[in-house]
């Protein structure tokens, strides 16, 4: 009985040891990242580690024209956000903002503007992948702007 119990002893002394021979290493992104830093970068491309030096980048500015030279461009769908719309006609009629509805076809009116901003625009929100276009009527010379901030 004292051949077994030492048998045993030696196996469960040698598991651990086992165990430690079959681990595979874990490597950091970019061969130059510390393990427990907070990376960012694309893909195939060398990763770049959060520093003071190097932040973590944050928010898109998406700059979106929604009309030029008094023609409304095509509906476009936003990156969602805070937003300033900035409008300016040289012949004012109605300048409608619109958004797409949730049946998916029907555009709904927002706000209308019949005269140029004043105090840098009109800051809005929208959704993430939000579609909204603007309808011009009876305007001259009219462009508008939809701004994202960051």
């Amino acid at each position: 009985m004292s051949s077994r119990f030492i048998y045993l002893a030696l196996a469960l002394l040698a598991l651990p040891g086992l165990a430690v021979a079959q681990s595979k290493p874990v490597a950091a992104p970019g061969a130059f990242v510390p393990q427990s830093a907070m990376a960012y970068g694309g893909t195939g491309k060398t990763a770049t580690p959060v520093t003071r030096e190097t932040p973590l980048p944050v928010g898109t500015i998406e700059p979106v024209t929604l009309a030029t030279g008094n023609v409304a461009n095509a509906p476009v769908a936003l990156y969602g956000g805070n937003y300033v719309l900035n409008q300016f006609c040289a012949g004012y009629g109605s300048v409608t903002l619109r958004y797409r509805a949730a049946d998916g076809a029907t555009m709904l009116p927002l706000l209308s503007r019949v005269a140029a901003d004043a105090g840098g625009g009109t800051p809005l929100q929208f959704a993430s992948g939000q579609t909204v276009d603007v309808a011009l009527t009876g305007t001259t010379g009219c462009f508008v702007t939809l701004n994202r901030i960051p």
